[in-house]
């Protein structure tokens, strides 16, 4: 491994930055390029996104066994937000944040991979349940847990602590001077078997079975709303997200080759995720009546599971409702 790649690679610019800072003057007035002001302006954007719409699956919407697994999806997108915000303000600030308070960057920028990890985790969930849903219909509507979604998060989240927490002590921690570079690539095999052996095609191929199914005659009837969100978003993260993770594996062994790339993949993670809740309105809205329904119908026929049995109050309700609207 590179001696320049010793800390974490989002936060490896500082460290050099820094030095250079305090041999040339010049470099304080450097221009920012176009890519972080982007960054800079669309993070904002998704953070707040992500946080309406986490208000509103908490306090606003009934819960079913996918808004659980929407809710947790955009607690990992906010945390990655938040943490692709600071580290981009850092780097216009000319790592001013990172000279001082070094220790805290490592931490966000650990925090970063953390959020990346558990939303990848996340879908897959999202998509082999939908895909378990249509192939086993009356496991889902009678022997399914009935908080089967929390445990799945939960464990989701905790292999996400772990694996992060393997990259950062073998791969990132600059403290750690016992660590071979043969643990770093033992770790760096591991996370690619997990991700592209184990989770993607796990998501690819719950995906086509979803939508093999469901342009089926005797599913046109279950082609709701649900399935095109959960396409979608599938699809965008495999555009925006997916090479992102390919390109910080081979960060730590090629930095060198593909730095000039970088920022290129943070902001196609911070498009990822901000991404997801525009998703959520415009295929949960109504064409003659686009941004003229409150959020909630919009929201609630977005992620209205159809093969959930649902109660008789919940149906007079919801339609009392979307005419009201």
């Amino acid at each position: 491994m590179d001696e320049t790649n010793g800390t974490s690679f989002i936060a490896e610019d500082s460290v050099n930055a820094s030095a250079s800072r305090n041999t040339s003057a010049g470099d304080q007035r450097r221009e920012i390029p176009v890519l972080h002001w982007v960054i800079m302006t669309v993070s904002p954007l998704g953070f707040v996104e992500n946080g309406i719409l986490l208000w509103f699956l908490c306090f606003r919407m009934r819960r079913n066994p996918f808004t659980v697994y929407i809710t947790h999806l955009s607690v990992a997108d906010i945390s990655l937000l938040s943490c692709i915000f600071i580290l981009t303000v850092d780097y216009a600030l000319d790592y001013e944040l990172s000279s001082s308070y070094y220790y805290t960057i490592v931490t966000l920028s650990v925090t970063f991979l953390f959020g990346y990890n558990t939303g990848l985790y996340l879908l897959t969930a999202i998509s082999v349940e939908r895909c378990l849903s249509v192939l086993y219909p009356i496991w889902y509507r009678c022997h399914r847990p009935k908080h089967q979604s929390a445990f799945v998060c939960a464990l989701l989240w905790a292999l996400s602590c772990l694996v992060t927490t393997m990259e950062y002590v073998m791969c990132i921690d600059s403290e750690g001077q016992t660590h071979s570079r043969s643990d770093c690539r033992a770790v760096i095999i591991f996370i690619a078997v997990l991700s592209f052996l184990v989770f993607t095609p796990l998501m690819v191929v719950s995906s086509a079975i979803l939508v093999v199914k469901i342009q089926k005659k005797s599913w046109a009837s279950h082609s709701s709303k649900l399935y095109l969100v959960i396409t979608v978003t599938i699809v965008v993260f495999f555009i925006f997200a997916m090479p992102m993770r390919l390109l910080y594996l081979l960060y730590y062994e090629y930095w060198s080759t593909f730095r000039n790339l970088h920022h290129v993949s943070l902001l196609f993670s911070t498009i990822n995720s901000s991404a997801n809740p525009f998703i959520y309105f415009f295929v949960g809205s109504s064409r003659k009546k686009r941004f003229k329904e409150s959020l909630k119908v919009v929201l609630t026929r977005a992620f209205k599971d159809e093969m959930q049995p649902r109660r008789v109050e919940d149906t007079t309700v919801t339609s009392a409702t979307e005419t009201v609207v």
